[in-house]
């Protein structure tokens, strides 16, 4: 058997571990984001999605993949080596984190152009045009390369994101609330993309979400984070039909359209 695109094993983080995070502390606080023994294998050209509440400790597993944060304990492999092992750049680069919250890199006055074209030009590849306009078809974003991004709207700069993190061509995508500032429609286009683009290349993507419109939209298989104890995986509507426990729970309070009832 070939070695997964990621595995945890045993894997918790404690309060502690969190206060050393120098954003994670802000965003989840010392309780929300503890890990308790997790246990998770992706396979490599999996779509995987981690559903589960606000504030639940998604997040922190999702640092963990990329050396963002630390465990307590257990081990966490990517790519078929534990994290500790890799050069750090070398990890960010295989292993590309794309955050909830948009980041501009190219200041205040910088071009969509420069923006997307960031991390190419950071880990000294070649910029091109062609390749850039691509990514913006791909993502349905609608604006000239020359636009300044700052103008963008909130919706915009996610894509804009996703399109410098797709530039880069991961082997493993890993996505933190991709969906959180669009729209159904919006949100249902831009995974679509997602899996066109990550069907064509043979990438694993890994997706953080609340929002389980997603998991049906983007996911082969899911799991569900609750109170940082993981429950599943579950394969395609084997989450839908649980009857019981905290899973059903959680989805009990869910609208019926979500869960297709």
């Amino acid at each position: 058997m070939s070695e997964p695109a990621l595995e945890l094993r045993g894997v918790s983080v404690g309060a502690a571990d969190l206060l050393r995070l120098r954003a994670g502390a802000a965003e989840e606080g010392a309780e929300s984001g503890i890990l308790r023994e997790v246990d998770l294998r992706v396979e490599r050209g999996e779509r995987f999605a981690l559903l589960g509440e606000s504030g639940g400790g998604k997040s922190t597993l999702l640092k963990l993949l990329n050396r963002l944060a630390e465990p307590r304990a257990g081990e966490v492999r990517v790519l078929g080596k534990p994290v500790a092992e890799w050069a750090v750049a070398e990890l960010r680069r295989q292993a590309v984190l794309v955050p909830s919250v948009p980041i501009r890199f190219a200041g205040p006055e910088g071009s969509v152009r420069e923006e997307l074209s960031a991390g190419l030009r950071w880990s000294g590849r070649p910029v091109d045009e062609a390749a850039l306009r691509a990514t913006l078809d791909l993502l349905g974003l609608e604006v000239a390369l020359d636009h300044p991004a700052a103008q963008l709207s909130g919706g915009q700069q996610t894509r804009l994101n996703l399109g410098r993190a797709l530039l880069l061509e991961p082997k493993l995508l890993l996505l933190d609330e991709p969906t959180g500032a669009l729209d159904v429609r919006s949100a249902r286009e831009l995974l679509a993309a997602l899996r066109t683009w990550a069907e064509a290349r043979a990438a694993t993507l890994f997706v953080v979400t609340h929002r389980p419109e997603d998991v049906r939209a983007l996911a082969a298989r899911s799991a569900v984070l609750l109170a940082g104890e993981l429950h599943g995986p579950y394969t395609g509507e084997e989450l839908w039909e649980q009857q019981e426990g905290p899973v059903a729970e959680f989805l009990g309070a869910l609208p019926s359209e979500v869960r297709g009832t």
